[in-house]
């Protein structure tokens, strides 16, 4: 399924986490544990396209996801996996013809997708205003922890004027957010 993506993100310090935690009473909501498997190959096809392609397993679904950066929108490819797909594989066997067709869009053509990245999020998501806040701790690999928060909405000037709204009612400080694999390749650095 195809879908536009319209979000702001901002990199939180683990004492701000806590104050969201806090106040937004995190503890009552349900917790979505996300294991994310990034790949690319050997050439960094994706990387070079502003792109990336994930396996997320979740609590409740599996999907692979492409996705396709954006000025001030993001395009994602949306593919539910079934159980005959293998888990966690470390070279994709197949990749769905949705995500070869839009990769073709933007000419893209990926061999041999490998395994370049592992990540594991625990998510909190809550309504907000116009949008869903979505609240995360995710650990990367070397065991590097960051914090982030998310605001998905339908429409960028409003979701950028709550999203500044909230960030000051907060007093959280405007921090640039790198996508999570982006980071990851830092972290993966260190």
């Amino acid at each position: 399924m195809r879908e536009i993506e319209i979000e702001f993100k901002n990199l939180l310090t683990e004492d701000e986490y806590n104050n969201l935690y806090t106040s937004l009473k995190l503890e009552d909501k349900p917790q979505i544990i996300n294991k994310n498997f990034y790949y690319d190959d050997a050439n960094e096809s994706l990387k070079k396209a502003n792109s990336a392609l994930r396996i997320r397993y979740t609590n409740n679904k599996d999907e692979m996801t492409l996705k396709i950066k954006g000025s001030k929108q993001n395009v994602e490819i949306n593919i539910p996996l079934d159980e005959s797909f293998p888990k966690e594989p470390t070279v994709l066997p197949i990749v769905p013809n949705e995500i070869i067709a839009e990769l073709e869009n933007i000419d893209v053509q990926i061999k041999t997708p490998m395994l370049t990245q592992k990540i594991e999020t625990i998510r909190y998501e809550l309504p907000y205003k116009s949008g869903l806040l979505v609240v995360d701790k995710t650990t990367f690999l070397n065991d590097i922890v960051d914090y982030e928060l998310e605001f998905e909405v339908k429409d960028y000037n409003i979701g950028l004027e709550e999203f500044k709204t909230l960030l000051s009612e907060f007093n959280i400080e405007e921090r640039k957010a790198k996508p999570k694999i982006a980071r990851a390749m830092e972290y993966s650095k260190k």
